[in-house]
């Protein structure tokens, strides 16, 4: 059995320990320049310097940081402490493999074939990255797509800063437009915009039905009203792919997940293991 460290304890790092093979791989620490992080434990592992990671000899080094800048110098730091066997980079993988996707293409393709009735929408569109994917897998299906597309909105961003939820600021995901993401669509004419503050921006759509739903709001606040508003709608059979919530730079996410269900009752919700702790909610 070859042993691993990771470099870099973050978010990203976390969530990549938790796709190894362990009948074949096994973690002796994660190395990180954090000094507030050293003799803690991540996952049940423990943290300490980049130096005290590579005087436990691993076989093999995952640098678990996607920045270009950040696995650079993860790297060279590495290297400078002795380390001369096998890279593994987080940042390689996280461009090529995309289990959330992968895992859009088969809901898309059950949804498809037990012929779920129903809309699409994007709660959170961004750039487009998701939408796009909606667009193509369901040609035919009206596509809804809600976002500010100026980033946060300030009243989401307050309670935020409230509960302590995350650290979201004014101008966050702010580098999009409306124009380019329409762009990216395979077929824009199934698309209808809805631009602006969510729930105000589902006025007018209270009789509407839905079959597959992206929840990427990142924040309690939209995705607490996103849950409210999609799932009731849901057609029997539906689905909703609900972004962060296993993500602990956006805590507010889960916290939702969890007031949604304390009102009422639990969802059926499987989490998914890529780098941002998506999950999968379906309707009976």
């Amino acid at each position: 059995m070859d042993t691993i460290v990771i470099l870099g304890a973050g978010q990203s790092g976390r969530a990549a320990s938790r796709l190894l093979n362990y009948d074949h791989l096994r973690l002796l620490a994660f190395g990180d320049n954090a000094e507030r992080l050293w003799g803690t434990r991540m996952n049940g592992t423990v943290v300490c310097s980049v130096e005290d990671a590579i005087k436990l000899e691993p076989d093999l080094i995952l640098i678990g940081v996607t920045d270009q800048d950040r696995t650079g110098q993860l790297k060279r730091q590495a290297i400078q402490a002795g380390f001369d066997k096998v890279f593994l980079f987080l940042r390689d993988l996280y461009r090529y493999l995309d289990i959330r996707s992968a895992t859009l293409f088969y809901m898309a393709d059950r949804l498809l074939k037990r012929k779920v009735p129903g809309d699409l929408a994007e709660l959170g569109v961004y750039k487009g990255d998701t939408a796009w994917k909606l667009n193509l897998l369901f040609p035919d299906r009206t596509l809804y797509l809600f976002d500010t597309f100026a980033g946060f909105d300030p009243r989401d961003i307050a309670e935020e800063e409230r509960s302590g939820y995350s650290r979201a600021q004014t101008g966050d995901f702010a580098d999009t437009s409306l124009e380019a993401v329409l762009a990216r669509l395979p077929y824009p004419k199934q698309a209808r915009v809805r631009k602006g503050f969510f729930p105000e921006t589902a006025k007018g759509l209270e009789t509407a039905r839905f079959c597959l739903v992206s929840l990427d709001a990142d924040l309690y606040a939209p995705l607490l009203a996103g849950l409210e508003y999609f799932y009731p709608r849901l057609s029997p059979g539906g689905m909703i792919c609900l972004h962060d919530y296993g993500n602990p730079r956006f805590s507010g996410a889960r916290q939702a997940v969890e007031d949604y269900e304390a009102l009422h009752g639990p969802l059926c919700l499987v989490p998914l293991c890529d780098l941002h702790g998506s999950a999968v909610i379906t309707a009976p």
